[in-house]
């Protein structure tokens, strides 16, 4: 067994001590005991603006925010990792200053017969 708890939690993305986590999680499972599923409520309860549990390197971790969580990153485009095509229609060169590969063209070291 390990000498390490399988509890854990984060304030704010500060990790709280042993005997803390203990204490947050044990109010935290009272609550929801009592309220279920209302994680929102025992946010509110306490001063947090949301609390989440969730499964990290082998351990259940009750991530806890105290104030509003920074925005999260919009999803990338499809083809976002491409460059945009140039006005006249063809794509843009690559990075290395070679024109993009064409359609249709054989893969290297395969001839066409």
């Amino acid at each position: 067994m390990s000498d390490r708890s399988n509890l854990a939690a984060s304030v704010d993305g500060a990790p709280l001590s042993e005997e803390e986590a203990r204490d947050l999680w044990t109010r935290f499972s009272r609550h929801m005991d009592e309220h279920r599923g209302d994680m929102a409520g025992f946010a509110r309860e306490n001063g947090y603006v949301s609390v989440t549990p969730t499964f990290e390197h082998g351990r259940a971790l009750l991530v806890v925010r105290t104030t509003e969580a920074p925005p999260e990153k919009p999803a990338p485009r499809p083809g976002a990792d491409r460059p945009a095509p140039r006005a006249n229609g063809k794509p843009a060169p690559r990075a290395n200053g070679k024109p993009a590969p064409r359609g249709g063209a054989p893969a290297r070291g395969k001839r066409r017969r």
